[in-house]
């Protein structure tokens, strides 16, 4: 993708930013600007309700503590209207734990992202978000619904797009989990050396893991008593250059036929199409 697509990555999203900080509302308004998107900002949550009027956001992206109406109050309130009942959220905040993650995503956002965030990392959180909102049957096939295809196709609860990074972290694209399909589950700026998609990235090709506690690949790996079952296939970007994985794993040890990894082949194939779209920086 070219420098000037990226910059209208985000062409017709409308976002309510809301964080009291200044200089950070000023630095991220002025950085989504800048990739197409229309945002108001705010600095309270009072003050988003107010400055609202008959504008309509399409995502809400706001830190949950701001002084007065914290964010998760200001997302009931939004959503209390009834053009704004189905908004999407995204959670900025200095508490990455997964109490905290888990308290959000009850709280109806889709994504916790820790506070500072990467501009690139807003702009997919925002995409995919967008996407998962208006994924609807019969709708065109977007990122939420073929990893929501993939995930039903195996014995796994979870199923991730993730991406490698330069500081050796991954970032969720988007996860699904079949229990919880509205909210990335994925715990927040993992090491990739913490995750078996190390093991992907190490080689290039599909690594397939039925019991990491018995898998003599997994013998010193740090989530080997965490996560048994593993499968990741690797995604590359248009340049051929490793992009991440797209991943299915499950704390049970599982089996994993033949069908499931021709199933998350497939879907990756298409995946890459997308990740075009998303941007891959």
């Amino acid at each position: 993708m070219s420098y000037g697509e990226t910059m209208h990555a985000l062409d017709g999203c409308r976002i309510l930013l809301v964080e009291d900080d200044p200089d950070t509302l000023f630095l991220l308004g002025e950085g989504l600007r800048g990739h197409g998107a229309e945002v108001l900002t705010a600095d309270s949550g009072e003050h988003a309700m107010a400055e609202l009027g008959v504008w309509h956001p399409s995502i809400l992206m706001t830190d949950l503590s701001l002084p007065g109406m914290d964010g998760t109050t200001l997302l009931s309130r939004l959503r209390e209207r009834s053009e704004l009942a189905k908004l999407p959220g995204i959670a900025l905040t200095g508490h990455g734990d997964q109490a905290h993650r888990d308290a959000s995503g009850r709280a109806g956002f889709a994504k916790h992202l820790l506070k500072p965030t990467r501009l690139t990392d807003l702009i997919v959180a925002i995409q995919a978000v967008e996407q998962s909102a208006r994924d609807q049957p019969g709708a065109p096939r977007e990122l939420p619904a073929i990893l929501a295809e993939v995930n039903h196709a195996s014995p796994c609860r979870f199923t991730s797009l993730l991406r490698f990074n330069a500081d050796e972290t991954l970032t969720s694209v988007w996860t699904y989990d079949r229990e919880n399909p509205g909210v990335d589950p994925f715990p927040l700026e993992l090491p990739i050396h913490a995750s078996y998609c190390v093991l992907v990235r190490a080689t290039g090709t599909t690594c397939s893991i039925e019991n990491a506690r018995t898998d003599p690949r997994t013998a010193s790996h740090p989530k080997r008593d965490e996560q048994s079952t593993y499968i990741g296939v690797p995604v590359f970007r248009p340049d051929g250059q490793l992009y991440g994985t797209v991943c299915s794993y499950d704390p049970r040890p599982l089996v994993l036929g033949a069908s499931v990894q021709q199933t998350i082949e497939g879907s990756t194939r298409e995946l890459e199409a997308i990740i075009v779209a998303l941007g891959s920086a």
